[in-house]
């Protein structure tokens, strides 16, 4: 539409809009501020969209926007009838700047297609914004104080030279090689901001051709090359707009709707809340549990919300949201006055800056698993008691020809369907774990051979999800021949993963420090006793190392026992991650701790492992709420001997050692006399 209008414009005759050039000033005013003031957007914008992932193109339109911005406002207080900028106003010095910036649009747009949509460094950006400042300060410097040394451009009562028209024609050529090129691209990128951008080039080429048409500045072709300067601009705001905030926007809710959708289909209790611990949202589950709208729940907090009626575990919080991940178990009520038991991960979630904005809690219902663990024992008499007549897996085995027959819910518990299943022997030995045949062959060679009246074995088979199955398997031979060898053998399998579950749960429980992870005493004693077993067969040696915080009670007292306790998961964290795989790491009470060192080479190769592990507690402060905290532990080194009745004799000397390194100053290693010898430490070593 604008080109058609530009055809039947540029048939118009030149006649004056206005008699005067001081006339048509406060429009032509108004329309070059406009302009101006787009370029500022468009600088604004880029600036700002700098470190986006199209950082680089933003900020390349923004810096030669600020560019022609500057140029502008030179060529409008340039103007005909403004006061005098330096040297007087004339038609001649606001052209040179016209076309200046014109110039810098033109090489703008056509250097937009190669340049690569990825974000600039600082360094670069600010460069480019001394660079463009620097460009429109020479172009400053040229047309206010050379003015006459550049071509004529305007003669009054003429017009236009023809330097001046060949100069509009060359960037108009220019404008329009610039539309065709972004065009393309966005043909080929699907990209409407292009087009945008394409279509604002080739307005502002169609410009050009009118200020190669005007007799007088205040006529109609400089009007219309105004007006079509303005309609680009607009063009061209839209387009930078459109790239760096509509489609973002509009991805961004796209991907909040699909997170939306995710986390509201999720069965675990979601809910978001903010630096003050007042909620920001939460999922369904989360509003079904409680029976509280979404909306009724954001900017209130739990105290105003639950009051006394959820009880975490747990100390209390040193502020309404945490600062690190943690998991604990909680108590609530539930909307129908039922109490569950919920496993909550509280994770804090941070900006890009690394500022807390708030924590994400998310909390699975783990009633029904804590009741099956109080009751396991319980469970187990019925499962025997019912064994006989529960609905178990069967198998028939064949054993001459290796033919073996599955029942159906022998199938199902492992996600298969019995057609499915070649009934041969070779289908159930193809879907047993590797590691567990030598259990199964312990259990069922001996009975085969008819040394045991029965056969049981653990073990897992494989489901057809691709994860194991424990199965609990007994049977027994019900025919042999003459000779004794068996030929038929029936049993049945139950699933008993549940409970192999529950078991290594409760295992790591009963063996391990619930604080630091590491092992516990009761794991430490019976590692020792092994140790001390293999030092007795084979003569190797080995050590163990008593450590024990310095003044740590002072920490608790000045600090809270929050910051003693993060300084127990600091010492476990830094001592784990230095020593040997072989080595065993436990936490005996309180601020105790203990390692024991096999396979070390003497005495003083355990000393040296013991000073490097004080070394460096004493170099590495633990960091708690932010503020370093040193420390530091005192040790006490013990040999194993062969002549140790069991733990507590390598424990008494080694606490006896260490009792000398505490009476000692503390912050040291001392290693405990061979038991043979009298008196007390062998050997002390000192901080340097």
């Amino acid at each position: 539409m604008l080109t058609a209008l530009c055809v039947v414009a540029i048939l118009l005759p030149g006649w004056r809009m206005f008699s005067s050039a001081e006339h048509y000033l406060a429009l032509h005013n108004a329309l070059e501020f406009f302009s101006i003031a787009v370029s500022a957007m468009v600088f604004a914008l880029g600036w700002n969209l700098r470190r986006s992932a199209s950082g680089g193109a933003f900020l390349w339109l923004g810096v030669f926007a600020l560019a022609v911005a500057v140029i502008d406002l030179l060529h409008l207080l340039s103007y005909e009838g403004m006061p005098s900028l330096v040297t007087p106003s004339s038609p001649e010095k606001a052209i040179n700047f016209w076309l200046a910036a014109r110039v810098l649009t033109a090489l703008c747009l056509l250097g937009l297609v190669f340049v690569p949509p990825r974000p600039w460094r600082a360094a670069t950006a600010v460069g480019a914004v001394v660079a463009a400042l620097a460009t429109s300060a020479g172009v400053a410097w040229i047309g206010l104080f050379h003015a006459d040394r550049l071509p004529s451009t305007f003669v009054p009562g003429e017009g236009v030279t023809a330097f001046k028209v060949a100069v509009e024609y060359g960037i108009a050529g220019l404008h329009a090689l610039a539309a065709v090129l972004l065009l393309r691209t966005a043909v080929r990128q699907g990209r409407a901001a292009m087009v945008w951008l394409a279509a604002a080039a080739w307005v502002l080429g169609l410009t050009g051709l009118f200020f190669t048409l005007y007799v007088s500045v205040n006529d109609v072709h400089n009007f219309l090359g105004h007006a079509y300067k303005v309609a680009a601009s607009i063009m061209f705001y839209k387009a930078v707009f459109a790239a760096g905030v509509q489609e973002p926007n509009a991805a961004l809710e796209r991907e909040r709707a699909l997170l939306r959708t995710m986390i509201d289909s999720v069965p675990d209790l979601i809910a978001f809340k903010d630096v003050s611990g007042a909620y920001l949202g939460c999922n369904r589950a989360f509003s079904a549990c409680y029976n509280l709208s979404e909306q009724s729940l954001v900017g209130r907090t739990d105290a105003e919300l639950f009051g006394a009626g959820m009880q975490i575990a747990g100390d209390a919080q040193a502020g309404p949201v945490v600062t690190r991940l943690e998991r604990h178990e909680e108590w609530v009520e539930g909307a129908d006055g039922t109490m569950r038991l919920l496993d909550t991960l509280r994770i804090p979630f941070r900006g890009s800056d690394g500022n807390l904005l708030g924590e994400i809690d998310v909390s699975r219902d783990f009633t029904e698993r804590r009741r099956i663990r109080d009751q396991i024992a319980e469970r187990e008499k019925r499962l025997l008691m019912a064994l006989q007549g529960a609905s178990l897996g069967v198998w028939d085995w064949d054993i001459p020809s290796g033919r073996m027959l599955f029942s159906p819910l022998w199938a199902s518990m492992l996600g298969r369907r019995v057609e499915d299943l070649p009934p041969d022997v070779a289908t159930w030995e193809a879907l047993v774990h590797p590691d567990d045949w030598g259990d199964i062959q312990g259990a069922l060679e001996p009975h085969l051979r008819g040394e045991t009246d029965s056969y049981t074995a653990e073990y897992r088979l494989r489901h057809a999800g691709g994860h194991w199955v424990w199965v609990m398997d007994a049977g027994r031979v019900l025919e042999r021949d003459d000779d004794g060898k068996p030929l038929r053998a029936v049993g049945v399998h139950q699933d008993i993963s549940e409970r192999k579950s529950m078991e290594a749960s409760l295992l790591h429980l009963a063996t391990s420090d619930p604080l630091t992870g590491l092992w516990n005493r009761r794991h430490f004693t019976e590692v020792v006793n092994g140790e001390l077993g293999r030092v007795r067969r084979h003569g190797v040696q080995a050590g163990l190392m008593l450590l024990d915080l310095d003044h740590f009670k002072r920490i608790n007292d000045t600090r809270g026992h929050a910051a003693g306790d993060e300084v127990l998961r600091h010492f476990a964290g830094i001592v784990s991650r230095h020593l040997r795989e072989a080595d065993v790491f436990a936490r005996l009470g309180g601020e105790e701790f203990a390692v024991l060192l096999p396979c070390i080479d003497d005495a003083a190769g355990a000393v040296r492992a013991a000073e490097r592990v004080r070394e460096l507690i004493a170099s590495t402060p633990a960091i708690v709420d932010g503020v370093p905290l040193p420390f530091s532990v005192s040790i006490g080194v013990a040999m194993l001997e062969a002549g140790d009745a069991g733990f507590d004799a390598v424990f008494s000397r080694a606490d006896e050692a260490l009792y000398e390194a505490k009476g000692g100053g503390r912050n040291r290693t001392v290693l405990s006399a061979p038991k043979e010898e009298a008196g007390s430490a062998l050997e002390s070593t000192e901080p340097a």
